[in-house]
């Protein structure tokens, strides 16, 4: 599958084959749901997490008689008003975190970039470069590109002055190939790739 490869001025430089298996999933909900909850609940600090007086450790030996010690009624040294006792009404963070097979997770982001394909929301640049670290700049630049709101995909060498131009925009991120997830691919509407980072994410994905 071939589609045109553009420069950053939005101007045609040739086109540049895709990989079918990797562009040309059918979309499943059910499979981006899935990797959506997945990425939000990895994201979420974890709560913290207290145990009652049923799950510390200790006796359950009575600690005195019933009557007669002029003290309160005891039957544990769990309960939570003793030091190393539980507590009421404790924290029930989640302290552990989910877990999603590589495959299912590979298999989702097929389906987010086939569609971002299929409703002509990919773009390939050759390279992802400008002359000055301006935001002026950049804004021209996709705004030729079509480009209002876009996740902009760069490889393993990065451009200086178009990571400095980027950061002012609310609706564009820049980030590298290594560090994006589904929920940045959702997030917005264009996606943007340098013709290394394509290159990079075809390695990864089989």
């Amino acid at each position: 599958m071939q589609i045109d490869m553009h420069k950053i001025d939005g101007k045609k430089s040739g086109s540049v084959n895709l990989k079918d298996q990797l562009f040309n999933s059918k979309s499943d909900l059910s499979v981006v749901g899935s990797l959506v909850r997945w990425n939000e609940s990895n994201q979420k600090p974890l709560r913290a997490r207290t145990k009652n007086r049923s799950e510390v450790k200790g006796t359950t030996q009575k600690l005195g008689r019933q009557k007669g010690s002029g003290g309160a009624r005891h039957g544990s040294k769990k309960a939570n008003i003793f030091r190393s006792g539980g507590m009421a009404h404790n924290l029930r963070g989640v302290r552990s975190l989910k877990k999603m097979p590589k495959r299912t997770r590979q298999e989702a982001l097929k389906h987010i970039l086939a569609d971002k394909l299929k409703n002509n929301n990919l773009i390939i640049v050759e390279e992802l470069k400008i002359a000055e670290p301006k935001t002026k700049t950049l804004v021209k630049s996709l705004s030729d590109l079509n480009a209002h709101s876009a996740l902009i995909l760069e490889g393993d060498k990065p451009d200086n002055n178009f990571a400095l131009a980027s950061r002012n925009l609310k609706n564009i991120k820049y980030s590298s190939i290594n560090n994006f997830n589904a929920l940045d691919l959702l997030g917005f509407e264009k996606l943007i790739m340098s013709k290394n980072a394509l290159e990079i994410l075809e390695s990864r994905i089989n």
